[in-house]
């Protein structure tokens, strides 16, 4: 942890506050201890949240969301009302009224149908700066209906609020919009005191939140506009440099804010007025729960002041149990997205691709030069492992001459900076392809997806999030799954069954065939893709023997197919594994192993 650094001259905490090393946190019971010198601002330019149009939606285009209010009871996966709740809809269950009248005045696209309602940004009762930003610097007009719905709620008082609420709709403006207001009503200029705090689970939507703020905090006073951006994979003495005075909103990961909590930054949080989880469910699937429970703990002190939202695509049990515990039990329950927008998947074209092991690298290159003769085209590839992404992007980027195409990459294996270079060349490109693990699957709005594809074993919810990048706000779009044989059967007739999944054969050129065996003789050649295919044969091997029961092998054919898999990807020999690897993945004595 960065607590330590060389160096004297931390500040001091209030009321005993001790004293930190190389300027650290300033808290007002313990001084913090962190490294670095002077503050600075933080960094971070990202990219535009949160598709949003200035036009309005015809009447009777799509059912008006639900709200509900909640007395200790959690809401169910289609948000019937069960007991414990009380429907507080307006009459014609439609949304609650703005200040003023608000008739559409401009006919919508057909883009824009999907998620606009008829209320204008001007009639909410928020700061003038504020109104000016969204009409001068995001030139919207209208709201959509997550923010329609959430944002009069939200505004109106103090109450928590879980709002059900699809990425792409608009939700980061619902819930930076109110939690500004807060900040202009408890912030004091000189306070040390840091009024908001957002979590997030990825790296690249943190500093899509961030980007947002920033833009909708243009016209307010100076020392309200600094907003700072902690996230791991960069260097935790800027963030201790960028923490130090006035700061008043934080955008975070989950493992990173830990850190900095621990050190002294939980202090200057006690008098928080707005904690917010965004993609609650998506925190919760990747793992942070524990952070998260360390976090509410250590936030403890602020929960009797501060206002918590968590926006959510989903509510499963587990989001509803966090809100259990980080909100008060009288919170308001929102639902934007009812029983028929939850389906909007399966109205999506989805093909499913079924080939051989040997063959996967050869699909793989024929759907792309498919796909890639439709321009313009926006593609995503889905892999299952950060190394397995990392190797084929490097491997299609070898043969990129021939494809016609270059491959970017974003995975947990890429530095921060070179993943928000590939996000940013991503979004503003016409015509580009995009191989990824999970860091994209959720949260990120990148615009005019047209194609994605989903490379091997998947769960049910992760595949419909993966889908939801493409046909978005209404705009056409389609998915593919490729599968290798021993995938199928779980796949096609458990893990998704019922869903319109189309068979479609794969054409394989002559041209492609012979450019996937120029792509594997350059392992031979090259040393540096060489080592990443031996790290993807071993993230391979270790991601199956977690899988074994639904490809249905023992660990002795899971070693004859990893082995295979070397060979098919240009590897001479199955690369050397540490005796210790073998022993935790439970493969000791296992045939065909090469051990180091």
């Amino acid at each position: 942890m960065s607590g330590r650094a060389e160096g004297r001259g931390g500040g001091r905490g209030r009321g005993g506050g001790g004293r930190g090393r190389g300027g650290g946190y300033k808290g007002r019971g313990r001084g913090g201890r962190g490294r670095g010198g002077r503050g600075g601002r933080g960094r971070g330019s990202s990219n535009d949240n949160d598709q949003q149009h200035k036009h309005s939606m015809s009447n009777g285009s799509s059912s008006p969301p639900k709200r509900f209010r909640n007395d200790n009871a959690a809401a169910d996966e289609n948000m019937v009302p069960s007991h414990g709740f009380e429907a507080t809809t307006t009459k014609n269950n439609a949304p609650i009224p703005m200040d003023t009248d608000e008739a559409a005045t401009t006919a919508p696209t057909t883009a824009q149908l999907a998620h606009m309602t008829q209320h204008k940004f001007a009639n909410l009762q928020i700061s003038s700066e504020s109104r000016k930003a969204m009409a001068e610097v995001f030139k919207y007009e209208y709201m959509t209906a997550v923010q329609a719905e959430t944002l009069p709620l939200i505004l109106k008082d103090d109450t928590d609020c879980l709002a059900k609420a699809k990425t792409g709709t608009g939700k980061t403006l619902a819930f930076m919009i109110p939690t500004i207001e807060k900040i202009l009503i408890n912030k004091r200029k000189n306070s040390n005191d840091i009024n908001c705090l957002v979590i997030s689970p990825t790296r690249e939507l943190a500093q899509q939140i961030g980007a947002e703020t920033k833009k909708l905090l243009t016209f307010h006073q100076a020392h309200l506009r600094k907003v700072v951006i902690c996230v791991g994979g960069t260097n935790k003495n800027k963030d201790v440099r960028a923490l130090q005075g006035t700061t008043p909103i934080v955008v975070a990961t989950p493992g990173r804010l830990l850190d900095h909590l621990k050190d002294g930054l939980a202090n200057r949080m006690t008098n928080l007025s707005c904690l917010v989880f965004d993609e609650a469910d998506q925190l919760l699937d990747m793992g942070f729960r524990p952070d998260i429970e360390r976090i509410l703990a250590l936030l403890n002190p602020s929960a009797q002041t501060r206002q918590t939202l968590l926006f959510s695509a989903t509510i499963p049990p587990t989001v509803t149990e966090i809100a259990k515990i980080a909100m008060h039990p009288k919170y308001h329950f929102v639902d934007t997205v009812g029983k028929d927008s939850e389906q909007t998947h399966e109205r999506v074209q989805q093909q499913v691709m079924i080939s051989n092991q040997e063959d996967q690298v050869r699909s793989i290159m024929a759907i792309l030069e498919r796909e890639t003769n439709n321009k313009p085209y926006k593609i995503i590839v889905f892999f299952t492992t950060a190394r397995l992404t990392g190797f084929l992007a490097e491997l299609f980027n070898s043969v990129s001459s021939q494809t016609g195409y270059k491959v970017l990459e974003i995975h947990s294996r890429k530095a921060q900076k070179a993943r928000e270079r590939a996000s940013e060349e991503f979004r503003k490109s016409k015509n580009a392809v995009m191989f990824t693990s999970d860091v994209t699957a959720r949260g990120m709005d990148y615009p005019d997806v047209t194609f994605v594809l989903q490379v091997g074993l998947t769960d049910r919810a992760q595949y419909i999030h993966r889908l939801g990048r493409t046909a978005r706000a209404g705009k056409e779009g389609k998915g593919g799954l490729l599968l290798s044989n021993y995938e199928e059967a779980h796949m096609v007739k458990k893990e998704l069954k019922g869903m319109p999944l189309e068979p479609t054969p794969i054409n394989v050129s002559v041209k492609t065939s012979a450019v996937v065996e120029q792509a594997k003789q350059n392992v031979g050649k090259d040393k540096t893709l060489r080592v990443s295919a031996e790290q993807a044969y071993r993230a391979w091997l270790g991601y199956y023997n977690g899988h074994l029961k639904k490809v249905r092998w023992d660990k002795k054919l899971l070693v004859q197919q990893a082995n295979l898999w070397a060979q098919q990807n240009g590897l001479s020999d199955q690369p050397a594994l540490q005796k210790r690897t073998v022993g935790k993945m439970g493969l000791k004595g296992v045939p065909g192993l090469r051990l180091e």
